[in-house]
């Protein structure tokens, strides 16, 4: 494998076949359609913002405004109860730590849920009441929207593990509970995770047959994001998963995408024929369209960055965080993910050090950042606050200038790996399907077996 710098020389090359300083414009009508589209998604944003903004409030309330996120009293409580419940839990589990899992089914896989079906009983006997619609979103998402975090990092953990989190007589049901039961109060469609993403982003690595790739467009632009949030949405929604499963000759796996959107449908259909519409968008499709948003702005930040003479390089096109406030099972070893996507999340900082010490992020001039997390590194980006990211940026070779710094980060955020705005010089050799054998490995059952 070539492997080099992508540093300022990399950046320079980049001026003349990139184009990348040229303003921003729709070179075609699908991407003025999704721009339109991603408009019209986009007007949630304001009861997002509202309830985002009061979960991040609440938290700011529980440490007293003091120290970093999730410092407060609630959630300390939260981690000295998985410690004390540790030792019973654990006996359910494969792996010891995930013997909080136990508690986080309980609360999410049963308070939140009973919340809901209260809802709809007050619903149908009093008529909607905003306060409890606000409420229920509010506890739904958590302080600092940690139910969220999680709910959605364990449907990502349990999608890629075959083997399941769990052991003993429970294992049957609980092994897909966060997928299959949890995420309907969420947005989440059953087998998304589980072959969605695990088979087409974790082969196709935001390359062009990825269906939520970034690398179409540049990132620090926040039309071009606005344009992406409808692919996103029909990824979440499976519509683009199955198409593409159908086209790669997949139909067993397309036919399995198919089956969880029917089930959600159907669960949807049931609450709609015992309530009505309002109901239905207020409590099942505001979460999806929250989830479609949130996670656009996550996976926009995890591959925003390319490098301009190798988009395949992996330590340039995922991101790795350190020192992150909210780092949820491990998931800031971004590059580590894409590289072990079976693995144990507790393994992630001993495959960085792995590579670490074999030089590979410090070749490649890894795209890092430290005592940051992908929402503040999402508006970052698309304010185009260079200034701000160059402080958070850190620099593996410890050579980079201020100046090199801000045209590498400038020059990996506007370059195109595939579409009308690819370079014409760039020149693939084959790695363009990413993981191809390990999508094989998780249709075979065999990616977990080593880890």
């Amino acid at each position: 494998r070539r492997v080099h710098g992508g540093g300022a020389r990399s950046a320079e090359m980049c001026k003349s076949t990139n184009k990348i300083d040229e303003p921003f414009r729709f070179l075609t009508i699908r991407e003025w359609l999704y721009y339109f589209a991603g408009i019209a998604l986009l007007m949630f944003v304001p009861f997002i913002g509202a309830y985002v903004g009061s979960v991040v409030l609440w938290d700011c309330v529980d440490r007293l405004f003091q120290g970093r996120p999730l410092d407060g009293y609630l959630m300390k409580f939260v981690r000295w109860f998985n410690i004390k419940s540790a030792a019973f839990n654990s006996q359910f589990t494969r792996h010891p730590n995930d013997a909080f899992v136990l508690n986080a089914i309980v609360f999410l896989g049963g308070v939140i849920p009973a919340l809901f079906f209260y809802n709809l009983w007050c619903y149908t006997q009093y008529g909607l009441n905003w306060k409890m619609l606000y409420l229920y979103h509010v506890f739904r998402l958590g302080p600092y929207f940690m139910n969220f975090a999680y709910l959605y990092t364990l449907c990502h953990k349990e999608g890629h593990s075959h083997v399941g989190m769990f052991k003993g007589p429970f294992k049957r049901v609980l092994n897909n509970v966060f997928n299959w039961w949890i995420g309907l109060f969420y947005g989440v469609m059953p087998s998304s995770f589980a072959y969605g993403h695990s088979i087409n982003h974790h082969i196709y690595n935001n390359g062009p047959r990825d269906v939520v790739s970034t690398a179409d467009k540049p990132r620090d632009n926040v039309r071009a994001f606005v344009s992406y949030v409808p692919r996103f949405f029909l990824y979440a929604i499976n519509v683009t998963t199955v198409l593409q499963f159908l086209d790669d000759k997949k139909p067993k796996v397309a036919f399995k995408m198919m089956i969880g959107s029917m089930y959600t449908l159907t669960f949807m259909y049931l609450i709609y024929r015992y309530t009505d519409f309002t109901f239905l968008a207020l409590y099942l499709f505001y979460p999806l369209v929250e989830a479609t948003v949130l996670l656009s702005c996550v996976n926009w930040v995890w591959h925003a960055f390319l490098d301009p003479n190798d988009p395949e390089d992996q330590y340039v096109g995922s991101v790795t965080i350190f020192d992150g406030p909210i780092n949820v099972l491990n998931e800031d070893y971004h590059v580590v993910h894409h590289q072990y996507p079976g693995a144990h999340w507790e393994k992630n900082p001993e495959y960085f050090k792995k590579h670490m010490d074999n030089g590979e992020y410090v070749k490649s001039i890894a795209t890092a950042f430290r005592n940051t997390h992908v929402f503040e590194l999402f508006f970052v980006i698309i304010l185009r606050d260079y200034k701000m990211l160059v402080s958070k940026f850190e620099d593996m070779t410890g050579k980079l200038t201020e100046d090199e710094k801000l045209r590498l980060l400038q020059t990996r955020l506007r370059v195109c790996w595939w579409g009308p705005r690819a370079s014409e010089h760039l020149k693939l050799q084959g790695k363009e399907i990413g993981n191809y054998e390990a999508g094989f490995e998780y249709l075979n059952n065999t990616h977990e077996k080593a880890n």
